[in-house]
């Protein structure tokens, strides 16, 4: 059923609900009546909840791109990759890593080849694809993990620093190819 059947209580009704106010069609029918509010004045009202409702998803979207520490100067997106220059077997699944088809079936995905062929532009396009779905994300190099754990290992406090790892839906490590993990790092990272 499209929008030019619904009654304007239903699109209020159903702008409300994206706000997360339950407000039956019923409920606006009666509260319409009672004011003497027109379709207009009812359709002015669904218009507004809709703008609310826009408004809260981009601060949270903000909000969750400014905690991934994604880089916000020139951010990597899909749309700013070329797809064209990979070839191969890999080229079909690197194709469909827009979907996030991957984080939703809970595999993990890993970006291997030499230097300079858009490894990190890719994850960081990917951790963006999952804020602007309101997925938490948080990206660190893997340089910036390591030192991380040796600190947290020293000071005694690495399970607190490995739970803030679990937390995000989406956890990139870059640059993983350039550092190396001692003994008790590699066991915090994939204990």
């Amino acid at each position: 059923m499209g929008n030019a059947a619904k009654s304007p209580y239903e699109l209020a009704s159903e702008a409300a609900a994206r706000l997360g106010i339950a407000l039956a069609a019923s409920e606006l029918a009666t509260l319409a009546s009672d004011h003497d509010m027109g379709d207009a004045e009812v359709g002015a009202l669904a218009v507004t909840f809709d703008y609310l409702a826009e408004k809260r998803r981009q601060a949270s979207i903000e909000t969750l791109l400014r905690l991934s520490r994604l880089p916000r100067r020139e951010p990597k997106t899909f749309d700013g990759f070329d797809f064209s220059r990979i070839q191969g077997r890999d080229a079909s699944a690197l194709a469909k890593l827009p979907a996030l088809a991957d984080l939703y079936a809970h595999r993990n995905v890993a970006f291997i080849g030499p230097g300079g062929i858009g490894k990190t532009h890719l994850a960081q396009a990917y951790g963006r694809e999952c804020c602007m779905r309101g997925l938490k994300t948080y990206y660190v190099k893997a340089s910036e993990l390591r030192d991380r754990f040796q600190r947290a290992t020293e000071r005694g406090s690495a399970s607190r620093v490995v739970a803030t790892l679990v937390k995000p839906t989406c956890l990139i490590v870059d640059e993983v190819g350039r550092c190396t993990f001692d003994r008790a790092c590699t066991d915090l990272f994939f204990d």
